[in-house]
């Protein structure tokens, strides 16, 4: 034997030995009555695919005998081969996170965290994109309140006429000099937001049977969140409130 045989483990042993004489794995086939795929899974040492280990042994031992190795010695190697893999085996399991388990659980965890981080940034850029309904509503009503600013002192602009200047005068003082007194009485659940003489806004949630009392110099602006939800008297007068029961209205008196 070689030097360079003696170094080979026991699929590359008989494999050398074969091709040194010229033999075929056909030949050796039709003589051990061995498939040629399990001969190829012998020289190339892919033990898992074969059968059990006493007949892997029985396997090396025909094999040799077919070619003129020694039998006795494949299966030495093939033990010697076994034990290593074994032993490498043994110590990949206990290393800690060697296993793919290990890798695929990571490699959820990791996802999983990404996905958690990614739907926080977004979810974040859309609150500070959105404004809150509250937001939209005071908006919604300081415009109305700048339209109506803007009408009132259009409104209040005399005419070209001097002639009608003293009775536009008297009328105005009558007018500064009355109170608006606004009755709410709720009959449905509903919210309201109300701006009077145009202070700040203040906002109460009513139930069927509450009542505010207001008083106002020049006017009131309503936010009714249920427009069938209110009846309004002002100074003993009714006030319509045009909508549908649940829809959202604005109201501005007088």
């Amino acid at each position: 034997m070689t030097t360079y045989e003696s170094l080979l483990s026991f699929g590359h042993y008989l494999k050398a030995v074969r091709l040194e004489k010229g033999i075929s794995l056909e030949d050796v086939s039709k003589e051990t009555k061995i498939r040629t795929d399990n001969l190829l899974l012998i020289e190339k040492e892919e033990c898992d695919k074969l059968p059990a280990e006493i007949f892997i042994k029985g396997f090396l031992r025909a094999y040799a005998k077919a070619i003129g190795a020694d039998g006795d010695e494949a299966v030495r190697r093939y033990m010697s081969s076994l034990r290593a893999f074994q032993g490498s085996a043994d110590l990949h399991i206990d290393l800690p996170g060697s296993g793919r388990a290990f890798w695929f659980r990571l490699g959820l965890s990791l996802g999983a965290l990404m996905c958690i981080i990614a739907l926080s940034v977004f979810a974040i850029s859309i609150l500070q994109h959105h404004p809150s309904a509250d937001d939209q509503i005071n908006k919604q009503m300081v415009a109305e309140n700048n339209i109506g600013e803007n009408n009132h002192e259009i409104a209040s602009k005399p005419p070209q006429n001097q002639d009608f200047v003293p009775d536009l005068a008297k009328e105005h003082s009558e007018k500064s000099e009355e109170k608006l007194l606004l009755k709410i009485m709720a009959v449905e659940d509903t919210w309201i937001k109300i701006i009077t003489d145009d202070l700040s806004p203040k906002q109460y949630n009513l139930k069927p049977g509450d009542q505010l009392d207001l008083e106002a110099s020049s006017d009131f602006n309503l936010l009714i969140g249920n427009a069938a939800g209110v009846n309004l008297t002002l100074n003993d007068k009714i006030v319509e409130v045009p909508g549908k029961s649940g829809e959202v209205v604005n109201v501005r008196i007088p």
